[in-house]
């Protein structure tokens, strides 16, 4: 018998849940890793914006009929809050639109949390049509309605040899990218139980 693969992002867009699992070989989506876009829009700091992963057109192919080829899921990890708004400005670049806390602490969420989460190439382990309100069940206090056409949830990893949230993994903190898609926005908070 295989072993069933943890669902690192799931992802729901037009009618259908995408799930992501860890893949064997370099792919065209990932978890973590360097952020290696520019940065610009409101100041923050001294901490930088954790690069969570990146999915495309390849890994969600209604992304084709819009102007996103590739769309950086960015979070600010080490910023109490956890509220950021951002949009997609050009060929690896990002314009930091607002924040719900622009400075960040040395020991948020836990002391000693690295600068870089551990790179995971992820490959499309299934595609399933589902409503959006059947996908926002399986996470913990969704909005109704998401603002964008698609919705990202990065739940805690158990399998990356790296804790999101120390404490607060077993409360299920899920990071949720909002994605207008027609204007390249992202609105990324986190929900919880």
């Amino acid at each position: 018998m295989t072993a069933r693969k943890e669902s690192l992002i799931h992802a729901h867009c037009d009618g259908v849940d995408y799930t992501f699992v860890k893949a064997n070989r370099i792919s065209y989506a990932w978890f973590g890793g360097p952020l290696d876009h520019e940065v610009t829009g409101l100041e923050h700091g001294p901490r930088k914006l954790h690069f969570i992963g990146q999915l495309g057109r390849r890994a969600i192919p209604s992304l084709g009929s819009t102007t996103i080829f590739e769309l950086p899921l960015v979070y600010g990890m080490c910023f109490n809050g956890g509220d950021i708004t951002y949009r997609l400005a050009g060929f690896r670049k990002i314009e930091v639109l607002g924040m719900s806390e622009r400075r960040s602490l040395e020991d948020w969420p836990y002391a000693g949390f690295p600068d870089l989460l551990p790179y995971v190439p992820l490959e499309r382990a299934a595609a399933t049509p589902r409503s959006y309100a059947d996908f926002a069940k399986r996470f913990p206090n969704m909005p109704d309605r998401p603002e964008g056409q698609l919705i990202v949830c990065v739940p805690p990893p158990a399998t990356i040899g790296l804790s999101l949230w120390g404490q607060g993994d077993p409360e299920g903190v899920t990071i949720v990218f909002d994605c207008d898609v027609k204007t390249g926005t992202v609105h990324a908070y986190n929900v919880t139980t």
